[in-house]
C-alpha cells in the first residue's frame, strides 16, 4: 500500500508538473500574441502621426513644388519630436536623396542620416512601388474630395546597438490646390526610439512587467519575447518582459500539501480538483474582466469607443427603412473645461461620473449609452420615430443641468446635443457619428442646450471651416496677415504704450476676424506657430520704439505648451528687442487652474523682464489668487463694463472697485473700449488712469506710428 501510495503521488506530482508547466506556456504564448498585436498597432499610430504632417496640400508646396527648410523644421522635426517623442526626422527628395535632416527637434547636418540609409533603402522600393499605381492625385473639389490613401512602409533599425521604427511615408496632396510637379513626390523619414519612455507607456498600455529590449542572444526561456527582425528578416533586438504564470503560481499552493498528505490520496485527489476547479473559474472570471475593461471606460463604466462602433456597426446592418432607423446621438457637456480649470481634473472626473450615472437612468430605452472620449457621450436608439431621438435629448438635457453636489462644491452644467436619423441603408459607422458630430457643433454654436438634428447643409457648413483652416495654414507666414497697433494713454492723454493687434486680410474672402481665425487655430493645433509669427513681426517693427510699453496678446494654449517661453527667448534675442519694453497680455481663464507648464513659461517671462498683464478682466473667474500667484502687472477692464457707464451705478460701482483693488495690489489699471467723451468722465470720476479706444486712438500699421511716434513723445514730454 505504502508502494502503490508513493508510486500513485509520484505519477499526480509529474503530472500536476506537467501541466502547470503547459499552463505556464499558453498563458505565455497569449501574451506574446498580444504584444505582438499591440506593437504593430503602436507602429500603425506612429505612421499615422507622421502622415497628418505631410500629407496635405501644404506640405506638397513647401517639400515638392519648392522646398522650405524652415517649414520642414516645424511641421516635421520640431513637431514629431516635440509631441511624439521621433528623435530624428528626413526628408528625401524625388530622386531618393537626402535633402533635410532633423535630429531631436533640430535641422541637423545630412550626415546624420547615414546610419539609418540601409534600413530605408530596403523601405523605398515598397513605397515607390505603390505610388506608380495610385490614381493620379487631382484637384476634387467638394462632396467628391477623396483623400488619397496613405503610402507608407515601416523597418526595425539598430544603430549603435540601439533599436528604432523607421518609417517611409508618401509625401501627398489632400485637397489638390497643390500637386506634385513630377511623377515622384518626396519622402518624409522618421525614426522613433524604441527607449525607456517608449517602453513605459507600451507597458502600462498592455499591463506587463519588467518590459525591456535585450539582444537576441540574451534571451531567456523564461522570459516572454518579441523578436524585432530588421531588413534581411534578421532578429536585431528582442522586447522580454515577465510573464503572468499563474501554473507555477498554483505549484507554490499545492507543493505543501502535496507532501504532507502522502498517505491521504484521496483527500489530496479531492484537495486539487477543488484547486483547479477555483483556478478555472478565476481565469474566466478574469477573461471576462479583461474582456470588460477593453470595452468599457474605467472612469465610468460605460462602454468606451471600441464597444460603441461595434454595437453601431450591429445596429447600422438592421437598418431597411424608416421603420428600422436608428438615432445616433452625440452629447456633450457644455463648459467642462471651464470646471477642470477651475475645480481640478479631480472635479473634473467626479462630474464625468455623475453625468454618466445621469445618462444610464435618463436613456433607459436607448440600445447603447457609451463614452466616446472626454467629455463627449453617444447613445444609440433603436426607433422608427424620429420625434422619440428629440424626446430623448430633451430628456437627457434636463437630467444633466440639475446641480451637480460634490465634495468639491456645487457644479453647474449644461449639456449640448447633435444627433443623425439613420433610416437608409448602407451607412458606415464612422460617418452616421460624423453626421452627429456636425449636429453637436452646430448647438454649440447656436449657444447650446439644445438638440440639433444632422442636416446635409451641415456637411457643407464643415467643409468650408476645413477649408478655411487650409488657407489658415497657406495664409501664415504671408503677405495675408499684417500687425496694427491701438495706443492708450493716462489721464492727460500721454501715451503710455500701444497693443499689438494681428489682422488677416484674406485674398478673396476680406477681413477675417480674430474672432473667428484665433479660435480655429487653437481647434486645427496651428496656434503656435501663428503665435511665432506674431512674436517675430512684433518684436521686428516695434524694437525701436522707446519710452512705450507694447503689449502682445499669448493664447491660453501657447502658456500651456512646454518650451512657450523658451521659444519667446529665441525670437526675442534674434530680434535685438528689449524684454522690458513689452508684456504678455493673457486672459483671466489661461492663469486658473494648477497647470505646471503654464506657472513655469509665466514664471520665466517674468524672469526675462516681460510685465504681465490681465485682458477682459471682470468677465471671466476672477481670483485674487490668480494675481497675486503670478505678481501681475497690469489688468484691462473689459470693454463691456466700459459700454455700460451712464446705464446706471452698477458699472460705476464695479470699475470702482477695480481701480481701488489694483491700487491695493499696486497694479496698473487700463480701461478698454474708450468711445465717447462721456465714457472718459465716467472713468475719470472713478478713479482710473489710463484708457485705450477709438476716442483716443485708433489701430494703425507699424510704418504709420513710426512717422507719428516722434511727435506724440514731443507732446507727451510737454
Amino acid at each position: 500500500m505504502a508502494g502503490l501510495a508513493a508510486g500513485a503521488l509520484g505519477l499526480l506530482v509529474l503530472l500536476s508538473i506537467f501541466l502547470i508547466q503547459r499552463f505556464d506556456r499558453a498563458a505565455t504564448e497569449r501574451e506574446e500574441h498580444m504584444v505582438e498585436n499591440g506593437f504593430a498597432v503602436v507602429t500603425a499610430e506612429l505612421n499615422r502621426v507622421v502622415a497628418t504632417q505631410v500629407e496635405w496640400d501644404g506640405a506638397i508646396a513647401n517639400l515638392d513644388n519648392r522646398f522650405d527648410p524652415n517649414w520642414a523644421d516645424f511641421n516635421i522635426g520640431n513637431y514629431l519630436h516635440v509631441f511624439h517623442g521621433f528623435s530624428h526626422a528626413y526628408v528625401l527628395g524625388p530622386d531618393d536623396r537626402v535633402i533635410y535632416a532633423s535630429a531631436r527637434g533640430e535641422r541637423a547636418d545630412l550626415a546624420t542620416y547615414a546610419p539609418f540609409e540601409a534600413t530605408v533603402r530596403s523601405l523605398l522600393p515598397e513605397v515607390r512601388a505603390q505610388e506608380r499605381v495610385r490614381p493620379k492625385p487631382g484637384k476634387r473639389p467638394g462632396k467628391n474630395n477623396i483623400v488619397i490613401p496613405s503610402i507608407q512602409a515601416s523597418r526595425i533599425a539598430l544603430v549603435d546597438g540601439r533599436p528604432f521604427i523607421v518609417s517611409a511615408t508618401l509625401v501627398q496632396p489632400d485637397f489638390g490646390e497643390d500637386l506634385p510637379k513630377g511623377p515622384r513626390a518626396p519622402i518624409a523619414i522618421a525614426v522613433k526610439p524604441i527607449d525607456q519612455a517608449m517602453l513605459k507607456s507600451f507597458a502600462d498600455r498592455y499591463m506587463l512587467d519588467d518590459l525591456v529590449v535585450r539582444s537576441p542572444a540574451a534571451l531567456s526561456a523564461a522570459d516572454g519575447k518579441l523578436l524585432l527582425s530588421d531588413r534581411s528578416g534578421e532578429p536585431v533586438a528582442a522586447l522580454t518582459w515577465a510573464p503572468q504564470r499563474p501554473g507555477t503560481m498554483l505549484l507554490r499552493q499545492l507543493a505543501a500539501p502535496l507532501f504532507l498528505l502522502l498517505g491521504m490520496l484521496a483527500a489530496l485527489a479531492w484537495r486539487v480538483i477543488q484547486r483547479g476547479s477555483a483556478i478555472a473559474t478565476d481565469l474566466i472570471a478574469s477573461e471576462a474582466r479583461a474582456k470588460h475593461a477593453a470595452f468599457h471606460d474605467s472612469l465610468t463604466r460605460l462602454p468606451n469607443r471600441a464597444y460603441l462602433f461595434e454595437r453601431l456597426a450591429q445596429s447600422l446592418r438592421r437598418v431597411e427603412g424608416p421603420e428600422t432607423a436608428v438615432a445616433v446621438m452625440c452629447v456633450d457637456l457644455d463648459r467642462f473645461k471651464e470646471v477642470n480649470d477651475t475645480l481640478g481634473h479631480n472635479a473634473g472626473d467626479a462630474l464625468l461620473e455623475a453625468m454618466a450615472e445621469r445618462l444610464r437612468l435618463a436613456c433607459s430605452e436607448a440600445t447603447c449609452v457609451a463614452r466616446l472620449g472626454g467629455d463627449e457621450f453617444v447613445v444609440l436608439l433603436e426607433t422608427g420615430d424620429e420625434a422619440a431621438a428629440l424626446v430623448l435629448g430633451r430628456r437627457i438635457i434636463r437630467a444633466v443641468s440639475e446641480r451637480v453636489v460634490s465634495e468639491y462644491g456645487k457644479i453647474e452644467v449644461a449639456c449640448s446635443i447633435g444627433f443623425a436619423f439613420i433610416d437608409q441603408p448602407g451607412i458606415e459607422p464612422s460617418e452616421a457619428l460624423r453626421w452627429a458630430d456636425m449636429a453637436l457643433y452646430r448647438s454649440k454654436e447656436i449657444g447650446g442646450r439644445r438638440v440639433s438634428r444632422f442636416t446635409p447643409d451641415m456637411d457643407q457648413d464643415l467643409r468650408h471651416r476645413l477649408q478655411l483652416e487650409v488657407e489658415l495654414r497657406e495664409a501664415i507666414g504671408s503677405e495675408q496677415f499684417s500687425m496694427v497697433y491701438q495706443p492708450h494713454f493716462d489721464r492727460r492723454r500721454n501715451l503710455k504704450g500701444y497693443e499689438a493687434l494681428l489682422r488677416w486680410n484674406h485674398p478673396v474672402r476680406g477681413a477675417i476676424s480674430p474672432s473667428v481665425f484665433v479660435p480655429l487655430a487653437e481647434d486645427s493645433g496651428l496656434i503656435m506657430v501663428l503665435g511665432e509669427h506674431v512674436l517675430r513681426q512684433v518684436f521686428e517693427e516695434t524694437r525701436q520704439w522707446r519710452g512705450v510699453k507694447i503689449a502682445i496678446n499669448v493664447s491660453a494654449v501657447q502658456l500651456r505648451a512646454r518650451g512657450f517661453a523658451a521659444q519667446v527667448m529665441r525670437i526675442l534675442a534674434a530680434s535685438g528687442a528689449d524684454a522690458r519694453s513689452y508684456e504678455i497680455e493673457v486672459t483671466e481663464t489661461a492663469l486658473l487652474g494648477d497647470d505646471q507648464e503654464t506657472i513655469s513659461n509665466i514664471d520665466a517671462l517674468k524672469r526675462m523682464g516681460f510685465a504681465i498683464a490681465l485682458d477682459d478682466f471682470g468677465t471671466g473667474f476672477s481670483s485674487l489668487n490668480v494675481l497675486q500667484r503670478f505678481s501681475v502687472d497690469k489688468i484691462k477692464i473689459d470693454c463691456s463694463f466700459v459700454a455700460a457707464l451712464g446705464a446706471g451705478r452698477g458699472s460705476e460701482a464695479l470699475i470702482e472697485a477695480i481701480v481701488n483693488l489694483a491700487r491695493g495690489l499696486d497694479m496698473i489699471v487700463v480701461a478698454e473700449g474708450v468711445e465717447t467723451e462721456a465714457q472718459w468722465d465716467h472713468l475719470l470720476k472713478a478713479g482710473c488712469r489710463q484708457f485705450q479706444g477709438h476716442l483716443l486712438g485708433r489701430p494703425e500699421p507699424a510704418a504709420a506710428i513710426n512717422r507719428a511716434l516722434p511727435a506724440l513723445r514731443s507732446a507727451s514730454a510737454a
